[in-house]
């Protein structure tokens, strides 16, 4: 048997860096008279990637037959009538103090799970070698169920219809450790005693076990399962390991506006261990690329608490920004700071589900400059309490590629009046809110739904929705905001916002070329956005915008992406005087991956 599990998950860095780049922009609501300008970061260019071990599909092989082999049928050329009307199921034999075999106790869960074989068998007299029929049913039924397990056919006399048949489960009883884990021995240490102690052995609740311990983050864990030649079942895992000490992610990318910058470059670097709770620190900042319109960095630190998955995460964000919008200089400062907690509820293969909940402390100030002197303009102070579920399941392909594959995430996010927070319509020290009838304690459900559909070796279909639904009015960092970085392409990322909204993407896919070490896709794409405000005086209200497009993606040796694409708006982004339909855009990202391992 053999359980394999990438600690580097390369693509989900890279399609988070695709798919919610750097930096987008939102059209700020100042007061009357300066029209709609842009200056305050949305949460998109504000939320920089983090690290996410988990969100690839990890990629484990089983091979149990090596560990519990099965024999051949050793009946089946004989010309012999039995009757089989009862068949006990129990454990392998092993010699009694007297000398003589004597069967082990069956698991229970064994037991219940082949309780009902017994009446499926045909009545009356059968060839002998439905013994190995009913063996082999019953071996199945224990593989579907995940057990590494054989079923044998004990020497016996089938007197009175009474069949016995021997079921031998598999148990780790040793595990032999190749490779420096670094500064994660003791945690490795108690997944070895996690696998040890999965009596029976299932390969479901083992492969939870070495996902969780790939999880970790810079940890690279491969399992190998062998008979151990002693009691039957026994068997040794020969656990193979390979530690990161640290990675470094780049990005660049033209998604942005011309006021806060087309072109920006993200980079981040991960520091694996530093306190060997299964912990990752990482540093990272984005900037425009004359290192004017805006700059964003970013800290933070996540560890796990216990075995069995669970993470705190504290990040931390600061951005400058100061957009061209000619005469006028406006400049805003923004920050974020956040805790989470997040436990595993499923880790599996094919299946994993999530919950987490955290605070959030953002602020956003804006202040226009003249003459050497500035003046308040705008300041939200939000303080934000959420909770989020997230769930996904999916079927993969002999090569690799998505059979099918779901992924949904629902979060409840509900502003609190606490450390200061703003208050509705508060204007104090000449600052006055984003939006005057903009709410800080509004309450906010978003949810996502992501799917794929393959439709044979080269073709296949994503469908994605994302949704927003608030309890009145929102403050500009709480608002959904369409775009590059969203749902939106070719739209200048928060080129419009709402309160509530609805987005759908449909991208048809084609794999034009595939080998070890290159990939590479075409794709087609047709966005839609329905937008909605609350606000008394809303010009943006009950608005559809939706756009079109393609492109080409490049994948090279699990370390580069590289995604082209051709976006065509088919509307206005604003509707105010004189706007026109917001031009096409050719969208460029490039991300990249360096990350040395110890062996």
């Amino acid at each position: 048997m053999l359980f394999r599990v990438p600690a580097a998950r390369m693509s989900a860095g890279l399609a988070m860096c695709l798919a919610g780049p750097v930096l987008a922009q939102a059209p700020l609501a100042p007061p009357p008279g300066l029209g709609a300008v842009q200056a305050t970061p949305t949460p998109q260019q504000l939320d920089l990637p983090k690290p996410d071990p988990a969100t690839a599909a990890p990629r484990i092989r089983v091979e149990a037959d090596a560990a519990v082999p099965t024999a051949p049928c050793p009946l089946a050329n004989y010309d012999i009538q039995v009757q089989i009307r009862s068949i006990d199921f129990v454990g392998p034999s092993v010699l009694s103090e007297g000398g003589q075999p004597s069967p082990t106790p069956l698991a229970p869960e064994i037991r219940t799970l082949l309780a009902d074989i017994a009446s499926a068998t045909p009545p009356g007299s059968q060839p002998v070698k439905i013994v190995c029929d009913i063996r082999d049913k019953a071996a199945a039924r224990l593989r579907a169920a995940g057990y590494v397990a054989s079923v044998q056919i004990p020497p016996q006399r089938i007197e009175d219809g009474a069949l016995r048949l021997e079921v031998v489960t598999a148990k780790i009883v040793e595990v032999r450790v190749r490779g420096d884990a670094g500064p994660y021995r003791d945690v490795l240490a108690a997944r070895i005693e996690q696998l040890k102690a999965l009596t029976p052995l299932n390969e479901r609740d083992a492969e939870r076990v070495l996902l969780l311990a790939g999880d970790i983050p810079g940890l690279d864990v491969q399992l190998a399962l062998r008979p151990a030649n002693a009691q039957p079942g026994e068997v040794i895992g020969e656990l193979t390991v390979v530690y990161k000490r640290f990675s470094l992610l780049a990005n660049v990318q033209n998604y942005g506006s011309r006021q806060l910058g087309r072109e920006t470059g993200y980079v981040r670097g991960e520091l694996y261990g530093l306190t060997g709770a299964a912990d990752v620190t990482y540093v990272g900042a984005s900037s425009t690329f004359d290192f004017q319109e805006q700059i964003v960095a970013q800290a933070g630190h996540i560890m796990g608490l216990g075995s069995s998955g669970t993470t705190l995460a504290g990040s931390f964000t600061y951005a400058w920004s100061r957009p061209d919008v000619g005469e006028l200089d406006l400049r805003s400062q923004s920050l974020i700071g956040g805790i989470e907690l997040r436990m595993p509820i499923t880790r599996s293969v094919n299946n994993n589900a999530s919950m987490s909940g955290g605070f959030e402390l953002i602020e956003q100030r804006t202040r226009v400059h003249a003459n050497g002197s500035s003046s308040p303009l705008n300041r939200d102070k939000l303080r934000v309490a959420f909770l989020r579920m997230e769930a996904s399941a999916g079927e993969r392909r002999p090569d690799g590629a998505d059979k099918w594959f779901l992924r949904g995430e629902v979060e409840v996010r509900q502003g609190l009046n606490v450390l200061k927070a703003s208050r509705r319509a508060e204007t104090k020290g000449g600052y006055t809110p984003s939006r005057f009838e903009g709410d800080p304690q509004a309450s906010v459900v978003r949810g996502e739904l992501d799917g794929i559909v393959g439709l044979g070796p080269i073709f296949s279909l994503y469908a994605g929705a994302r949704a927003q639904y608030s309890s009145g009015p929102l403050l500009n960092f709480e608002e959904y905001s369409l775009g590059n970085l969203t749902f939106g392409r070719g739209y200048d990322p928060g080129a419009n916002s709402a309160d509530r909204a609805v987005a759908v993407r449909i991208e048809p896919r084609a794999k034009i070329f595939q080998s070890s070490e290159v990939r590479t896709d075409l794709f087609g794409f047709y966005d839609l956005v329905y937008i909605r405000n609350l606000d008394s005086n809303a010009i943006e209200n009950r608005r559809t915008l939706d756009s079109f497009g393609g492109g080409l993606r490049i994948g090279w040796a699990n370390r580069l992406l590289a995604e082209i694409t051709y976006a065509r708006p088919r509307d206005k982004a604003l509707l105010i005087p004189g706007a026109k339909r917001a031009p096409d855009r050719l969208l460029l990202s490039i991300t990249g991956q360096f990350s040395p391992t110890v062996k």
